[in-house]
């Protein structure tokens, strides 16, 4: 394989995939321009076979997404010329040694740190799936116009063929955090285990950070027989100078694959992967959903923004009480997000 990682659009789980399941793997980077091609070639003892077009090498790109490509089959020495010009460029490609390098553990860490190459991860956010059966990944979710301006075609679909079971499928997780000496591994977010202390999943510098005090009402402790938790989070301006119209949309979760929420017109949402410290005990890696609708505004200061707790938290919300207590919410530099409940936040407001 060869891939490129010029748009920011590499991660570092997809570039670790390549490591495991490729007998050979390049990166090719030309800081001029874009490396961007799509090209297959297969070739055997009698026939090789090329496809060429517009589809990533993903479930999306060659088994889901409006797509196109030419496959080209050698079927006589007549259209040879193809893939004898395909091989030398690959081959040209190959012998560059300042823009071709081998991927191994060494390249991948400088890429992760180098200061002009962009290389996210899956961990930050995905895109809320529309429909079950859409394969998980960024090119293939089911996106659209927030008030509803397109509607599916009435043309035939070819359904996605079911993967085997035998077949590697990337992580929309991050790996989990390595534990301490004699620590147990970092639980699920459905375990019903006692969590365990762990290392930080990220070390990375805090580029954004917002806190605020919880309340009865966001630590989800009810007040009567009546009342009910809320079940999320009113993201507010609490103090910090902001807009809280915008911020968290556009700053804190700017960037990210938000998406129409299903049956709502004006509501979008997005599911972020958090490394998650409550109380002191850090759970790992806890995925919960964050939405965001104007609609909510009326005209009265209201918050357009929620992150909904899930059951993980909300469980453990209910169990202990958190009131008068901080939650700190902070983007990493490498693309990741870090949620902390604790007796004071984490650090200074960054906007």
């Amino acid at each position: 394989m060869i891939v490129g990682v010029s748009e920011g659009g590499a991660t570092k789980e997809g570039l670790q995939l390549a490591i495991d399941v490729s007998d050979e793997v390049f990166v090719f980077h030309d800081p001029r321009r874009t490396f961007h091609p799509k090209v297959y070639l297969a070739g055997g003892a009698s026939r090789r076979e090329m496809l060429v077009g517009s589809s990533n090498m993903t479930a999306g790109g060659l088994g889901w997404n409006h797509e196109s490509s030419l496959w080209l089959s050698e079927v006589s020495t007549t259209i040879s010329k193809p893939f004898t010009d395909a091989s030398q460029w690959i081959a040209d490609l190959l012998v560059q040694p300042m823009s071709c390098k081998r991927l191994d553990a060494s390249l991948l860490n400088d890429l992760l740190s180098s200061a002009d190459i962009r290389i996210g991860s899956e961990a930050a956010a995905r895109r809320v799936p529309l429909n079950p059966n859409t394969p998980e990944d960024s090119d293939s979710i089911a996106t659209g116009s927030v008030k509803g301006l397109f509607s599916a075609p009435a043309m035939v679909m070819r359904p996605l063929p079911k993967l085997p079971s035998t077949s590697i499928v990337p992580a929309v997780t991050s790996s989990p955090a390595v534990a301490p000496t004699g620590a147990s591994a970092v639980p699920s977010a459905t375990t019903t285990s006692p969590p365990t202390t762990l290392l930080p999943v990220s070390a990375a510098p805090v580029v954004r950070r917002w806190s605020r005090d919880l309340d009865n009402t966001a630590a989800q402790r009810v007040l009567g027989s009546s009342s009910n938790p809320t079940g999320n989070l009113r993201l507010t301006q609490a103090g910090h100078g902001l807009r809280h119209e915008t911020y968290f949309y556009q700053d804190l979760f700017g960037g990210l694959p938000w998406a129409p929420t299903s049956g709502k017109v004006t509501e979008q949402e997005v599911l972020v992967d958090f490394d998650c410290v409550i109380g002191g005990t850090a759970l790992g890696i806890v995925t919960l959903r964050i939405s965001h609708d104007p609609g909510r505004i009326s005209g009265q200061a209201n918050v357009p923004s929620v992150l909904h707790w899930g059951p993980t938290l909300s469980a453990m919300l209910r169990g202990t009480n958190f009131v008068g207590q901080f939650i700190s919410i902070e983007r990493l530099a490498d693309g990741s997000f870090r949620l902390t409940i604790s007796a004071a936040p984490t650090g200074a407001f960054i906007a």
